[in-house]
């Protein structure tokens, strides 16, 4: 993230343009203050005092003129952040495409481009641009067509520090609000709030607060009020672009902090936030990560599998595609040779069951393990052992390997219905009669028996497991005496030989139920 306090405007052009005065729509001097209002707050310390030199102002064009030169030829100066906001009406042409109005622009569909600035030309000015970072703020009816079809502000190919994100204030087809010249000092509702939003500063929030924390307090606010909802649209890096200071008393430490102090604010937002603040959380973790701090880094790397995503959705991580794993690996390689103990281990963990190459996961498994991660041990442990087993590290597809005929399932008991349930429950009597606890005792110790969570149990499917479970459960083992007899049932099936086992279970037209 950019530290607010060091920066250079003096590299950055911002380019405000309003109308509030027109022939064909109603007069809107609530523009006019709002425009104003906008500029005040880009001089002001809270974001960082842009000077009078780097602001462009089109202030109530009456006619188009050489609006879109001016754009292209301020944009083509910027080479940090290049800020573009536009508040009047908006409308759209015979193409649905948005249209910014000044004072002539008509509403007839057949004259609107060419009376009015296509969005279109405000990307052309952009792609242009030099500039890192481009931002867009729109204020203006039917905003949320900027972003429609040729929605990218970035060009064709952004340099490597790069985004955009563009602000607006409604949706693709629905109308923007402005306060009415009864209200003392009326507005436009929307750049009302956003200017609000960052004097005021967010209570929580990090010292330096980026477009997506503003965002969220300004929908919230113009929701609550009835008023049209917010949209954004946001690419490459932008979401971590810091654009005002923080006022708020209770201000967090933010980015340009210590890192740890930045992880431990962005671990805070990924905890509690939602999936839609996953650019600033990532943001937030690049930034640490940059600055040497390995646990960062191991957390973009699960942002790169699509772990983190999955987990804030509630929902299982879909397959990663090859360039994301490419990206994960370059994040848990550079953690690891910070000495960390949980990037190896990411990396046994992609090397096991991306890549499907078990000696690269034995060595990262093990380095892990040396720098005395317990999780890495036992999956080294078990690993180990598929291999001596020469089980379940194969790279051959499941369906080509050679099967050995599966062993003999055992019978079951033959006892009475009503035999057996007084066995059960004699049985119970050592868990006090509770057979969901019972059955997770038997679980835990069954699995060490069988090699461990990561060990020969692993090659199990959840079917294989509840029936494999559902045997050894028929045995009645005491509580006293669990661990010898889950040793033994592992012994008589053989090792290397529970998926076969499970096999044959799963043939079986009866088999017992615990």
């Amino acid at each position: 993230m950019t530290d607010l306090a060091n920066r250079d405007h003096s590299r950055s052009r911002a380019v405000l343009m309003g109308t509030w005065n027109y022939r064909d729509f109603a007069n809107v001097p609530a523009a006019e203050r709002s425009f104003h209002r906008m500029r005040e707050l880009l001089q002001d310390p809270v974001c960082g005092s842009w000077p009078r030199g780097s602001l462009k102002l089109l202030c109530d064009r009456p006619t188009l003129g050489t609006t879109h030169v001016e754009l292209i030829e301020t944009f083509l100066q910027a080479t940090d952040v290049a800020l573009f906001y536009y508040v009047g009406h908006g409308i759209y042409d015979h193409r649905e495409r948005l249209c910014l109005a000044v004072g002539d622009t008509r509403t007839d569909p057949h004259f609107t481009a060419a009376t009015g600035l296509p969005f279109e030309a405000v990307r052309d000015a952009f792609r242009a641009s030099r500039a890192a970072v481009r931002i867009a703020v729109l204020d203006c009816c039917y905003a949320g067509l900027a972003t429609e079809e040729y929605g990218r502000l970035s060009a064709t190919r952004p340099p490597p520090v790069s985004g955009a994100y563009v602000l607006m204030s409604s949706s693709a087809f629905e109308a923007s609000w402005y306060e009415k010249e009864e209200v003392t000092d009326a507005q436009t509702y929307f750049t009302k709030a956003l200017v609000r939003t960052v004097r005021e500063g967010i209570p929580g929030g990090p010292a330096g607060l980026t477009f997506d924390h503003i965002f969220g307090v300004v929908a919230d606010r113009l929701v609550e009020d009835g008023r049209p909802e917010p949209g954004r649209r946001i690419e490459d890096h932008a979401a971590g672009w810091v654009f005002a200071r923080n006022n708020a008393a209770d201000a967090a430490p933010g980015p340009g902090s210590d890192p740890d102090t930045v992880f431990h604010e962005a671990y805070r937002l990924e905890t509690r936030e939602g999936i839609e603040r996953l650019p600033v959380i990532a943001a937030m973790y690049r930034a640490a990560a940059e600055a040497g701090h390995a646990p960062s880094m191991n957390r973009l790397g699960q942002i790169a599998e699509g772990r983190v995503q999955a987990r804030m959705q509630g929902v299982e991580p879909r397959p990663a595609t090859t360039a994301a794993l490419l990206e994960a690996t370059r994040w848990y390689s550079k953690a690891s040779e910070a000495g960390d103990q949980v990037g190896p281990l990411h990396l046994g963990q992609l090397y096991e069951e991306q890549y499907k190459d078990v000696d690269q996961a034995v060595y990262w498994y093990d380095l892990a393990a040396r720098r005395g991660n317990g999780a890495a041990q036992e999956r080294l442990t078990g690993l180990r052992q598929r291999i001596r087993l020469g089980i379940g590290t194969s790279r051959e597809p499941e369906e080509t390997r050679s099967q050995e005929e599966p062993a003999p399932a055992r019978p079951a008991p033959a006892l009475s219905s009503l035999a057996a349930e007084a066995l059960r429950q004699r049985w119970l009597a050592d868990w006090d009669g509770s057979a969901p606890l019972a059955i997770a005792q038997c679980l835990d110790v069954l699995v060490d028996a069988c090699g461990g969570p990561h060990g020969e149990w692993a090659t199990l499917d959840d079917t294989g497991r509840e029936r494999v479970l559902a045997d050894f459960l028929t045995l009645l083992p005491s509580r006293t005496n669990l661990a010898r007899a889950a040793r033994d049932y592992y012994k008589a099936t053989g090792q290397g030989r529970l998926r076969d086992h499970a096999a044959g279970l799963l043939r079986e037209a009866k088999w017992p139920q615990p």
